[in-house]
């Protein structure tokens, strides 16, 4: 298992729901987590099943070295407040990276807190719960969720007429502004 990297055409591509938990999945997950955690230059947030070429509706995030699965997860509410209200005088805003994007970052104007359904795992049963995220989990989780509909973080830059950098050894640098 590999990170499948940009312009590899299964990156675009919306995946299916998960609908039982197999010992299959439960393998690929493994070798996710495995990726995710070698992870390095940058350091690995999160992985979705689609950047690994697998056409199931799934994603980890690791949070404190700790691997969190969201299975199916929908976004139900999303916050009027976004994430240029909350940087809108500071220069610091949060960028995004990406594993299967190497080396390309930029600034999205993503809700700033989101209401999560998803499933998680008891044994080998889902079970649904929902919960609200804000901040850089609201930003992880948008993104990772994107990528089992086929949308990358540059998608939104160019939409929203925003910057993508460059990682350079001088520092970023602007591709297009």
């Amino acid at each position: 298992m590999k990170i499948l990297t940009t312009p590899h055409p299964f990156l675009k591509k919306t995946v299916k729901p998960v609908t039982s938990w197999t010992p299959n999945l439960k393998k690929q997950l493994e070798q996710m987590i495995v990726l995710l955690k070698q992870s390095h230059d940058p350091q690995g947030m999160g992985l979705a099943a689609t950047q690994v070429g697998i056409d199931k509706r799934f994603f980890i995030l690791l949070n404190h070295d700790q691997i969190e699965l969201y299975i199916n997860p929908k976004i139900i509410k999303t916050s009027t407040k976004m994430l240029s209200d909350k940087y809108k005088n500071n220069k610091k805003h949060p960028l995004e990276g990406c594993l299967s994007i190497p080396k390309l970052w930029g600034f999205v104007d993503r809700p700033y807190s989101i209401t999560l359904s998803f499933h998680h795992l008891q044994g080998l049963t889902l079970k649904a719960v929902s919960k609200t995220f804000k901040g850089l989990d609201a930003i992880s989780i948008q993104h990772e969720r994107d990528h089992l509909d086929g949308i990358l973080f540059t998608d939104h830059i160019l939409k929203q007429n925003g910057i993508i950098f460059k990682e350079t050894k001088k520092g970023l640098i602007p591709l297009n502004s």
